[in-house]
């Protein structure tokens, strides 16, 4: 098999599939608000040659089905991940736990969906607010993803259920335009919120006597780094940093001229309309060059644009426009600092950092 694509190494860990940029939640800490494309579904039968291609090339490690949207609003969203699994093509699911029941939950393991992330990040009532989850109650939505956690400890499938949560440390500083987002702040409120749903979960559970060494396990959690706690073989919480992924409208940004990313040697994303992004941030499709009813993800790959992309990041230096808005601030002394801290994150502390 072929192990690089121009300067693009082999295999990409992920490729996003965007089922549906449609979402039931209005997060504020999420760009959906400020997202100026069209509304859609991803139609099936392009969903189904996507997935094709990536079984036939073998060049991703797995299919995530989420870039923007709930993916469990689409309505074949089960049939697909079936057809990933009869083309041997692993596939992860993102969603923000609402839409699913036990029912619909245990569909999926039998699909043969290798994870599925719950996108919790909001543990309590105090910060369940954030989320503009319309009528439903917290209560309601904790009640319904424990339910579906003490259900996959129960369970025979191989399907892996990630928990998901966020942090918000020096918030000033990494999300100055909503500095009033706060989750958790300290590494304390964090290994707080974990041992509450630690404690959701497990006490009256097959496996409560685990609860011990995972509230030891939480205990070393910090607030500013990524973490991840085993539960179970099967289940685990996932922390990761609140980051500032979305920039304020009108703002003047000073743009990166330096820095690092490691963008499309990490992943790929295909829109719902079939439009390519090679930044799974990308809520606006401002990095599209291709779109797949017209490329192959092979040609797209090797494509001017994308080879440049990343020949530059290999050296260090910021092209696209859009990566330079993204690593790129208010000030000088922001953008300097960010684009420093980009090669540092991406080249040393996320190499080394063992969640």
């Amino acid at each position: 098999m072929t192990t690089r694509f121009g300067a693009i190494k082999l295999p990409i860990n992920r490729l996003h599939i965007e089922l549906t940029n449609i979402c039931n939640f209005s997060c504020e800490f999420c760009p959906d608000s400020i997202m100026k494309r069209t509304r859609g579904m991803m139609p099936a039968v392009t969903a189904r040659a996507i997935i094709d291609e990536a079984s036939n090339t073998g060049i991703f490690n797995f299919v995530i089905f989420h870039v923007m949207g709930e993916p469990t609003l689409h309505p074949e969203l089960t049939d697909l991940a079936e057809y990933a699994r009869y083309k041997n093509v692993d596939v992860c699911i993102t969603t923000n736990g609402s839409r699913m029941d036990i029912d619909s939950f245990r569909a999926l393991q039998e699909a043969g969906v290798r994870q599925i992330i719950i996108s919790l990040q909001t543990p309590d009532k105090e910060t369940f607010f954030m989320r503009g989850a319309g009528g439903l109650a917290f209560d309601d939505y904790a009640d319904g993803i424990s339910a579906i956690a003490k259900a996959s400890i129960n369970d025979a499938y191989a399907t892996k259920l990630t928990i998901s949560f966020l942090s918000s440390p020096l918030r000033r500083l990494i999300i100055p335009v909503a500095k009033e987002l706060s989750i958790a702040d300290t590494s304390a409120k964090l290994s707080g919120y974990l041992k509450l749903w630690a404690e959701r979960i497990l006490k009256g559970s097959r496996l409560e006597s685990r609860l011990p060494d995972v509230l030891k396990h939480i205990e070393r959690s910090k607030s500013y780094k990524e973490n991840r706690i085993t539960v179970t073989n099967k289940l685990s919480f996932q922390t990761r940093i609140l980051g500032d992924w979305r920039k304020p409208p009108g703002k003047k940004i000073v743009r990166a001229r330096f820095g690092y990313c490691h963008g499309i040697q990490e992943n790929l994303g295909i829109l719902y309309n079939g439009d390519y992004v090679f930044c799974c941030t990308d809520y606006d499709g401002r990095t599209s060059t291709g779109n797949f009813n017209d490329m192959s993800i092979t040609d797209y790959l090797l494509s001017d644009d994308v080879q440049k992309t990343v020949r530059g990041f290999r050296r260090f230096r910021v092209v696209d426009p859009y990566c330079q808005v993204c690593i790129g601030d208010r000030s000088y002394l922001n953008t300097f600092v960010k684009q420093i801290g980009s090669i540092l994150y991406f080249k040393i502390f996320k190499r080394y950092q063992k969640p």
